[in-house]
């Protein structure tokens, strides 16, 4: 008993016993026909199929071995960039600990500056304000001071004077001592 399924669903099936008729004869070989029929056309879209699976497969599988060499290059660049990353930033945490450090230093220097000038300042307004209490009191020791110098100034001009006038008058009649004139000392 041949069969095959047809389309529909439906199976046509040939009797075991061959044929006697020349009507069965006709009736079987256009099952037979139809059963082929069927059978090509089911061979066609099978092949048809297989070749489409195998398109499928082929695209999916160059699909993938792109995907998978991205990947790979995605992956050989993700582990750069990491390495880039950790590097990178040890390199600029080394760069601003040094630059602390630095600062630190300076910072500490400008202290010392600073307790210096402090302390030198709280020296001098020491003596500035004892120069300021003494001020007044040195004010008037200055004033006594000058007009001392310039009553001993006019006292030396005047022993000066007084001495010229002796050197000159002493050789000239005394008629001529009389009109030498008299210098001020006031000024």
């Amino acid at each position: 008993m041949l069969s095959a399924e047809e389309p529909g669903g439906s199976v046509p099936t040939v009797s075991s016993q061959g044929p006697t008729t020349q009507e069965q004869w006709e009736k079987t070989l256009s099952q037979l026909r139809s059963i082929n029929e069927t059978l090509q056309k089911r061979r066609t879209e099978a092949e048809k199929d297989r070749d489409l699976f195998r398109d499928l497969y082929s695209k999916a599988s160059l699909h993938a071995s792109e995907v998978s060499k991205e990947n790979n290059e995605l992956a050989e660049r993700a582990t750069l960039a990491e390495s880039q990353a950790r590097d990178g930033l040890a390199m600029i945490k080394a760069t601003y600990d040094e630059r602390i450090r630095l600062l630190e230093q300076e910072v500490e220097r400008w202290k010392g500056q600073v307790h210096v000038l402090t302390e030198r300042d709280r020296r001098m307004n020491d003596e500035l304000r004892l120069r300021a209490a003494l001020e007044p009191e040195l004010r008037r020791e200055n004033m006594r001071l000058r007009e001392q110098l310039e009553i001993l100034i006019l006292e030396e001009d005047c022993r000066r004077m007084e001495g010229r006038q002796v050197e000159r008058t002493s050789g000239l009649p005394m008629e001529e001592t009389v009109r030498t004139p008299v210098i001020s000392l006031e000024k």
